[in-house]
């Protein structure tokens, strides 16, 4: 069993609670920010702007990729905002998309309905926390990203046993999305940390990950596994990481005592001699 030939995740549009978090960004508050916290995550609708920002991205699925109705099987979170995402992007003709939980937002639990100035209020251990290590740390009532890490692996494993050779479309969310790039491009926890702050590698709306078995330079050369990448904002193309342009993946790592050692060092070890 192998992975599907090419597979592409897409973030849905910008959200409105997206345009109320990035006023909290700000230090402001916007108008509707408590109407909108109010509301469960999974109910937030795309503003205005995400719908037309789905179109954006439809076109370039359309063009580069033959649209959506070319995939063999296609996915969508059963968020409200993927569900708008995967209606634009496919159009209201294009049918049989699979609910799966699996690829749902991240859970950002009460952490997630507050400010960032009430959540260092609040929370200031975890909100320290998360500075020193976004992939462990669990959010009060959430999740880490290392637990979406499990609902993705589960995923994979879907994708092995019944997408072999296959095209598949994923519609989900950007810590998802982040958490499959973890996987797939195979990092250790610090790697993770460094493309985590990182702005021009930040997963915006809209933006792709395509993931593909199939030497673009060659379509001839069909590898065992996902080894080639390209990262697109069809918003922006040109604030696409590394130019949107295909990079192929490093293989497994495999280390040796002398690296790990090396890599132990990166956190100084703080009572010496004992």
């Amino acid at each position: 069993m192998a992975m599907p030939n090419d597979l592409v995740f897409v973030r849905h549009g910008e959200s409105e609670a997206n345009i109320v978090q990035q006023a909290d960004k700000s230090g402001l508050s916007h108008a509707q920010n408590d109407e909108v916290f109010d509301r469960p995550d999974w109910e937030q609708r795309l503003s205005s702007r995400g719908i037309e920002q789905v179109k954006q991205a439809r076109a370039w699925v359309d063009q580069r990729l033959g649209g959506a109705k070319s995939f063999d099987l296609r996915y969508f979170s059963p968020f409200l905002r993927t569900r708008e995402t995967a209606a634009y992007l496919g159009g209201e003709d294009c049918g049989n998309w699979i609910m799966d939980d699996r690829v749902v937002e991240r859970s950002w639990g009460i952490y997630g309905m507050l400010s960032r100035a009430e959540r260092e209020k609040k929370f200031e251990q975890t909100a320290k926390m998360y500075r020193q290590s976004p992939w462990y740390t669990k959010l009060d009532g959430g999740e880490s990203r290392y637990e979406v890490s499990d609902r993705f692996r589960d995923f994979q494993g879907t994708l092995h046993r019944e997408a072999d050779g296959k095209r598949v479309l994923v519609v989900t969310h950007g810590d998802f999305m982040g958490v499959a790039r973890y996987n797939l491009e195979r990092m250790l926890p610090e790697q993770f940390e460094k493309v985590e702050h990182d702005p021009t590698q930040d997963v915006k709306n809209c933006a792709i990950f395509h993931y593909s078995r199939i030497n673009p330079s060659d379509p001839e050369d069909v590898r065992p596994k996902l080894s080639f990448r390209r990262l697109v904002n069809p918003t922006d193309l040109a604030s696409s990481p590394f130019d949107g342009e295909w990079r192929e993946l490093p293989r497994r790592p495999k280390f040796t005592g002398a690296e790990l050692l090396a890599q132990a060092d990166r956190a100084p070890r703080l009572i010496p001699g004992e």
